[in-house]
């Protein structure tokens, strides 16, 4: 919970300074719009158990400081236990666990090299835990439908023109209808380099006579 405290008072600081600029929203989404796609990836904790979420974003972006659009995340590492199942014995699960990631970042504070974003998504899907019979059929334990809120702050440091370094942090709110797994609510983080394709494919592509 101290992670998404500081998370929370860096973001209302950050949004107090730039008041101005949360007000201008309205007036960069009058910008022309660019197409973003992006790969996702993030890292998280399930059951006290480092894990990594996985995931894939198609968006537009104005002005380069408000974007927004629709994705798809899926848990990437394997987490699995061991339970007992009536008829079964004891035996290996595995969790489960995607979701559509509607989205929507906003650059609250750019100069230089530097920028600070604040990124919202939420997120419908499901989750199940499976397990192997012993027939080698795969067969559902439990199935929820889940609901996901995960806000958080990003940093970023741009450097030679075509790539940036940044890292992020924040909090990942799950409600479901049925028991999946303990701690699925639980500090969300993002750590990467990141390629500036567009401008690369710009100055690198043909040369008009």
């Amino acid at each position: 919970m101290r992670a998404l405290q500081l998370a929370v008072i860096l973001v209302l600081i950050g949004i107090e300074s730039r008041a101005q600029r949360v007000d201008s929203i309205p007036n960069y989404l009058q910008a022309p719009a660019k197409l973003i796609v992006k790969l996702d990836m993030r890292g998280s904790f399930i059951n006290n158990e480092s894990v990594q979420f996985a995931g894939v974003k198609l968006g537009l972006e104005h002005a380069g400081k408000v974007q927004y659009g629709i994705g798809y995340s899926f848990l990437f590492s394997p987490l699995e236990r061991e339970e007992f199942v009536p008829g079964e014995g004891v035996v290996t699960t595995r969790l489960r666990f995607g979701y559509v990631t509607p989205y929507f970042e906003y650059a609250f504070y750019q100069r230089g090299p530097w920028e600070l974003r604040i990124p919202v998504q939420l997120g419908l899907g499901t989750g199940s835990v499976v397990y192997d019979d012993v027939t080698g059929r795969t067969r559902k334990l439990q199935r929820s439908l889940v609901l996901l809120y995960e806000p958080s702050i990003t940093v970023q440091y741009r450097f030679l023109k075509y790539f940036a370094v940044g890292g992020g942090w924040g909090y990942r709110l799950v409600a479901r209808n049925k028991h999946l797994s303990d701690g699925l609510t639980a500090p969300i983080y993002t750590f990467g380099l990141r390629v500036f394709f567009g401008d690369l494919w710009k100055d690198l592509g043909p040369v008009q006579e």
